[in-house]
């Protein structure tokens, strides 16, 4: 219904919303893109999302080797998981409070720290998980050939690639689809997610619904085209990992 809107005139979105459009409507698309700004908006969720999820999967897969095979704990395996059970809501003023007094306000840095703070518990839970799976013949092989526990855990990292398509998936739609955050932490334009972007045009087209959902097609196509892309090791990562446990 959103793509189909998209390429429709108001009139058609209000007369028949679910009819097909008469005449393909790309104008919709011409003024997202100015009024959303999206060539920057789209860099700065781009930007944000890759050094995010590459920070989030190193730290979380460090902290699962360390949980599943070096130290079992299942007292801090809870502390690190009680991350999924605190709603985002209940961060946001302390969270201000700390980035004011830090200076990070209103900085990309500022917003990474953020994406990464608000997806590691998650994705040390899938991970922990998938690694306490995989057996200890592995390690024991290991040992007898010398290996240190930093060469073992770069050579099991590679054996959780699934679980890490799966965290880091994961991670990247909860990045993408943010809200909340980058509208308490941003406050000039081209420090602007893509969302943020899209849902001021709510604000500048107040009934243009078609510029709008052309804004929200432009902002899906790259997450189904994450998830089309690494929806195989997504799939075996979430029925032989996240599952377990």
């Amino acid at each position: 219904w959103v793509i189909i809107s998209s390429f429709k005139e108001n009139s058609e979105i209000y007369g028949n919303a679910f009819a097909l459009p008469t005449v393909l409507n790309f104008k919709n698309y011409q003024e997202a893109w100015r009024g959303a700004n999206v060539a920057v908006s789209l860099f700065n969720s781009i930007f944000y999302c890759v050094v995010a999820i590459a920070v989030i999967l190193l730290i979380a897969s460090m902290v699962s080797y360390v949980l599943a095979r070096v130290k079992p704990s299942k007292l801090m395996y809870a502390y690190f998981s009680l991350g999924i059970m605190i709603p985002l809501h209940a961060v946001i003023i302390p969270l201000n409070i700390i980035y004011k007094q830090m200076g990070i306000l209103n900085t990309r840095a500022g917003i990474i720290i953020a994406f990464i703070v608000s997806n590691v518990s998650f994705s040390i839970f899938v991970l922990t998980a998938f690694m306490k799976g995989i057996p200890g013949a592995l390690e024991e092989a290991a040992r007898i050939d010398g290996c240190g526990r930093v060469r073992m855990f770069f050579t099991i990292v590679p054996i959780s690639k699934s679980a890490l398509a799966t965290a880091g998936t994961l991670a990247f739609v909860n990045c993408w689809n943010d809200l909340l955050l980058s509208l308490a932490i941003t406050t000039t334009a081209d420090l602007r997610t893509l969302n943020l972007a899209v849902y001021n045009l709510r604000a500048q087209y107040v009934s243009d619904y078609g510029v709008i959902t052309a804004g929200i097609t432009i902002m899906v196509i790259p997450a189904l085209l994450i998830y089309m892309l690494f929806q195989e090791q997504i799939i075996k990562g979430m029925v032989s990992g996240a599952v377990k446990g």
